[in-house]
């Protein structure tokens, strides 16, 4: 037995009984409500089971790909969203999304619209449907057709299963599709009911008890032991208690950059007049072809900002999970609070006791982390002495790497307020203190990830950084005095880093 056909199958076959087109539909409602509300529940149940194996499948996938470096974040959004929490549909939405290779069928299955995903509507559906708020009567006809077309789209994600199956081997489950075999233990276990697939539902009791639910009827069953499941989570615990959860150090990085930064002066400069002056342009960016130094200058601007008692947080997107921009807002929440302040709480002063929880266990969901940084930075930052009456410097370099990490995920998305659908709701202003440089590739008109989108932003112009240039023939002679080189190397130097 395949539960995926089996689901797929049923709301198709129910579908096609019933008549729900025009005027049919609302006759429907009134004659035929059993048939109409079975309908739904078999939509429910396949949209379901989709979405929590289309989870398991590339959550497997990612914890087997032999890559544990630079996974803190999401090993920390697996332990929230399946172990510190009884998972819901919302969870297994979340571990989708921390899953999901971009580019990847998993991802290109459920496109963005309306800053949602097919995945976002369905949840919310489903939720109003399982209490109530929409009920098989006339008056919600609007609601139910809306729905409809949410549990007709959750069906041709069937395709990302079609002609793949959940096959038992040795006592462990595997997901096997075009010859390729993927471990789904522990998280897919036998059960009650031989041979059949159970899908881990939660630990409960004091997170004494695993459960899990037959995937073909529906019933729960108790494992005999919970060893599987504590060997798989007791080593990502391990890990962030290791010091994964700091997620990020880039002092190697900065350390090299400022070994070879020379030949930047006027620019270094330029920034730092910038943060120093009363500019109502509060964003900075600073565009560049690769290899032009955007990574030494922003290392260089990090170390001058520093020696001048500057407060800078900043991150370098790179390799990994170092390119999320979820991973990012980790980054610089956990610097504030590491940065010498008052009490040994950072620059992050929190007297509301709802933030504290949050900031004592970062958010797993994304626009959860920008309330939490928007809430610091607007309410929260208070600075020690040294800091007084200067700005505070927000960096992120390689923003454009960013978005091949996760095309979904916009810098731009910081910068609005949402309501409890994640769905934007107005502006956010940035704090007058704040200066925000953000470095990336592509030159205005040419980035999804830039910003000419919208006027939230204040741009700060400096010719010498938009675009930053290939080093000048003055930066390379003064940077290379004091060696005595020939006038053939400065030229061959001017080469490598020809001037556009």
């Amino acid at each position: 037995m395949n539960p995926f056909i089996q689901y797929h199958s049923r709301y198709l076959s129910l579908k096609n009984e019933l008549d729900l087109t025009g005027d049919a539909s609302l006759e429907n409602l009134n004659k035929n409500p059993g048939s109409i509300n079975n309908l739904f529940m078999a939509g429910l149940g396949m949209g379901t089971l989709f979405l929590r194996m289309g989870a398991v499948i590339q959550l497997s996938e990612k914890l087997h790909d032999g890559d544990t470096s630079n996974d803190a974040l999401f090993l920390k959004q697996v332990m929230d969203n399946l172990r510190e929490t009884l998972p819901s549909d919302s969870n297994w939405k979340n571990l989708w999304y921390a899953s999901m290779q971009p580019n990847s069928p998993w991802a290109s299955a459920i496109p963005k619209k309306d800053n949602s995903t097919l995945l976002d509507r369905f949840v919310t559906f489903r939720n109003k449907f399982v209490h109530q708020y929409v009920r098989i009567v006339p008056e919600h006809a609007a609601e139910l057709s809306k729905g409809m077309d949410i549990l007709d789209a959750m069906s041709k994600l069937y395709s990302l299963f079609e002609g793949g199956d959940v096959v038992l081997e040795d006592s462990r489950f595997f997901w096997k599709k075009q010859g390729h075999s993927l471990l789904l233990h522990p998280f897919v276990q036998e059960g009650d009911k031989e041979g059949l697939p159970y899908l881990f539902q939660g630990l409960y009791e004091q997170k004494t008890k695993a459960k899990f639910i037959n995937t073909f009827l529906g019933d729960e069953t108790v494992p005999a032991q919970n060893a599987p499941i504590t060997e798989k989570f007791e080593p990502i615990q391990q890990a962030l208690r290791g010091g994964a959860g700091q997620v990020f150090d880039h002092a190697d990085r900065i350390k090299y950059y400022l070994e070879c930064f020379v030949g930047r002066d006027n620019e270094l400069q330029a920034v730092l007049d910038w943060v120093n002056s009363n500019s109502s342009q509060n964003v900075l960016p600073i565009y560049a072809e690769a290899g032009m130094g955007k990574g030494a200058l922003t290392a260089g601007i990090i170390d001058a900002l520093m020696h001048a008692d500057i407060p800078v947080m900043y991150h370098f997107c790179g390799s990994g999970i170092a390119n999320n921009l979820h991973a990012v807002l980790y980054h610089l929440i956990l610097q504030g609070k590491k940065m010498s302040g008052m009490n040994g709480a950072g620059v992050w002063q929190i007297e509301d006791e709802k933030l504290q929880k949050k900031m004592d266990r970062l958010p797993s969901r994304y626009f959860d982390a920008i309330h939490l940084f928007q809430a610091l930075l607007g309410n929260c930052y208070q600075p020690p002495r040294k800091y007084a009456d200067k700005p505070l410097v927000v960096i992120v370099d390689a923003l454009d790497e960013a978005e091949v990490a996760n095309a979904q995920l916009k810098i731009t998305d910081w910068f609005y307020t949402y309501n409890d659908k994640d769905e934007m709701e107005d502006e956010w202003k940035s704090p007058e203190c704040i200066r925000w440089i953000f470095t990336y590739r592509s030159l205005p008109g040419q980035s999804k990830n830039g910003f000419q989108l919208g006027g939230r932003f204040q741009l700060q112009a400096i010719p010498e950084l938009q675009p930053l240039q290939g080093l000048t023939e003055n930066a390379v002679r003064a940077a290379l005095e004091k060696f005595n080189v020939s006038d053939a190397f400065i030229k061959a130097v001017l080469q490598k880093g020809a001037a556009a």
